[in-house]
């Protein structure tokens, strides 16, 4: 079933990423290039899906490495139960879960970000530019939290975006 999942990955250039300041906070929106209709045989077979998003903020340098600033990493998952026809959808970043009787409302939620809080402004540096990468792991099933996890978990960056604080 692996298969399914790497073919998900779409071979397109990088999602637009839209970086937004609201008050103290830094935000983004993001829709990667993702062909989650890949992903439907496993949902009708009745096989969880995990989206886990890893975004991380760096302070870009020209002529040297980057600093690291910080990361934010969560997964989104769809849970099929195809007793009642529904789709539990669970996020571990809010802790909320819901259902939905629509497979395109579930994919929907698991397959864009929107209106994220990223970083409290005053962890950055005015004048300083940065860089926002989000990265994409798909797993079939529950996601794996060990510490091997990270070796053998293949993701793909899907959007990059760069702001300068005034």
């Amino acid at each position: 079933m692996m298969f399914f999942t790497h073919l998900a990955y779409a071979e397109e250039p990088l999602a637009k990423l839209h970086i937004e300041t609201d008050g103290n906070v830094i935000y983004c929106s993001t829709s990667p290039h993702i062909n989650i209709q890949k992903l439907s045989p496993l949902l009708q077979d009745g096989i969880p899906i995990t989206f886990t998003w890893d975004i991380s903020i760096e302070e870009a340098h020209d002529y040297w490495l980057n600093k690291d600033v910080g990361s934010v990493q969560f997964y989104r998952q769809i849970m099929p139960d195809l007793v009642s026809r529904q789709w539990l959808l669970k996020d571990s970043n809010s802790g909320i879960s819901r259902a939905t009787a629509s497979k395109q409302q579930a994919l929907s939620f698991l397959s864009q970000l929107q209106h994220f809080a990223v970083i409290d402004k005053s962890l950055l540096t005015s004048g300083s530019t940065y860089e926002i990468r989000v990265r994409l792991y798909i797993e079939e099933g529950e996601p794996s939290n060990g510490w091997w996890s990270r070796l053998i978990k293949l993701g793909k960056t899907v959007s990059l975006g760069r702001f300068t604080m005034p």
